[in-house]
Formats: structure tokens, sequence, C-alpha cells
């Protein structure tokens, strides 16, 4: 599949391949690249959020927002309910595009959960063998480069895991041994449902579990996990040059595939302000 059109079918995939904030650029990108905009039309006048029971609520007028399954949209952080009400307020008087709300995405998801717990662990950790991580090219410019990037990574993974991965050139993958699947499940199985989410938006964008959870554990930062997910397609740019049109919008769909789950985990640490603040987003 053309890069190109690999772009286009990604964007339209979720909700979570641009973020408004991260790289309105690559938004615009990405929107021309899909070639197609949403027909619903913007109903609501005023986004504003509230605390009920703990938790954060975003409300389109009187009408509290739902996920696609129907369930109450809310949240444990008054941060990240005021960013996906911002997500809404955002959106244009004439029509509504989903695929410019990536953290609403992300927390439906979290909500909604249409694949059980169980079984998105075990997609992730069927892909461990295929790490970026650990799965290395032969010997010589690339392989040395990808070992100065990944190493500290998989230092920091095993520390953290307490667990040793295997790092090799074989073009069938890095065998990992049990003890290092088991440490990783562990720890899978430890995160909340919106931790969980985060995490696998950020392995399927970058192609490597170990990255998204040290993206997770702010081990690294976005910036730094987009370049490590690049590293042999910006060798091959380094060898052969940019394809305009294909190259330049596979960066960008990975920065904000990659932004909106980092800024979705920041959001989810901060600490609500008190409640007598006001809580309206206005345009």
């Amino acid at each position: 599949m053309l890069p190109r059109m690999r772009a286009a079918r990604g964007a339209a995939q979720l909700f979570s391949d641009v973020h408004p904030w991260a790289c309105s650029a690559a938004a615009s990108q990405l929107v021309q690249a899909r070639g197609e905009a949403s027909t619903v039309r913007r109903w609501y006048e005023r986004v504003t959020v509230a605390e009920q029971q703990g938790l954060w609520h975003v409300f389109l007028d009187a009408r509290a927002l739902r996920t696609p399954a129907r369930h109450t949209l809310a949240v444990p952080s008054r941060a990240l309910a005021l960013a996906i009400a911002a997500e809404w307020q955002w959106q244009e008087p004439g029509r509504i595009r989903p695929i410019t709300m990536p953290l609403m995405s992300i927390a439906a998801t979290a909500i909604d959960q249409p694949k059980p717990r169980a079984a998105v662990i075990d997609a992730m950790l069927q892909y461990v063998h295929t790490d970026a991580a650990c799965c290395r090219h032969e010997p010589g410019a690339l392989a040395d480069r990808q070992a100065q990037v990944f190493d500290p990574v998989l230092e920091w993974a095993g520390d953290t895991l307490r667990a040793a991965f295997t790092v090799d050139d074989s073009i069938f993958a890095a065998n990992q041994p049990e003890a290092a699947i088991q440490a990783l499940r562990q720890h899978l199985e430890g995160l909340d449902a919106w931790h969980l989410t985060a995490v696998e938006f950020l392995a399927s964008s970058c192609r490597s579990v170990l990255l998204g959870l040290a993206v997770l554990h702010a081990r690294l930062g976005v910036a730094e996990a987009v370049d490590a997910a690049r590293l042999e397609e910006a060798s091959q740019i380094e060898e052969w040059g940019l394809v305009e049109g294909g190259h330049d919008i596979d960066l960008s769909d990975l920065k904000v595939r990659m932004a909106a789950p980092s800024v979705f985990l920041r959001l989810l640490r901060m600490q609500s302000p008190p409640k007598s603040l006001t809580c309206a987003v206005r345009p």
C-alpha cells in the first residue's frame, strides 16, 4: 500500500489521528489526505464541564456528553474534561469532525472497552516478539543508530520490569523469553483502564510496547519516541530522499498519533483545582 493511501486509511480508522494542539499543520494534511468530512452539523452552542460524584462530566448545552456505546463520558481529571470540552468547542459551526477529537476517542475507548481488557493485553503481548526496540537491522550504520537509541530503553525496561529482553537482527523476529512476557503482562494488568488504553494507542502507533511504556512513564518524550519509531524510515529518506505526499504525511500521522495519548496521560496526572472555579469553555 502506498504511503499516502496508508496515511489516509489510518486517519479514517479512529478519532485519534489528529490532535489540534499538538500539530495543527499535520491536522490539515491528514484531513486533506482523508478526502472526506463529517456530515454531522454542530447543533450545540456552549460546552461546559461539571464535577459529579468525584468524576468530571462534559455537557453540550445542557446535555451530558456520551460515548459511542451510550455511556456517560466521565473522567477523573478536570484538566482532561476541559481538554475534551475544548475539542467539542473548537468544532466549526457547519460540521463536526471527529478526526480532530483524539482525546474524546481515547477517553471513550477507555470507558466503553470495545474489546475485553484481557484481549487488549493479549494483543499487545502478541507483538512483543516483533517490538521495534528489539528487532534490529543487520550490522552497519543503521544497527549502530538503533543500538544508540533503543539500548537505553531496553535497559530502563529491564530495570523497571525486572526482566531481560532479547535483541536480534533475524528476519524471523526476536523470540522473547517467557519471563519477559510474563513481566510485561503483570505490568500491563496493573494499569487502570485509562492508562492501559493510552498505552495501547501508543504501542500501536510506534509498533512497540516498550516505547509505549517508556512514554507512559515519562522515560521518553513524544519527539524522542517519534524519532525512535522512525529510525528505519529516516535511514531510507537519507539514502533515497523524501517522497512528498508520502513520507511527510506518514510523519505527520505518527506525530499526532503519539501526541494525543501523551497529552491524555499528562492531563490525567493534573490535580483538579478548587470546585469554585468556573468550568466553562468559551469559544
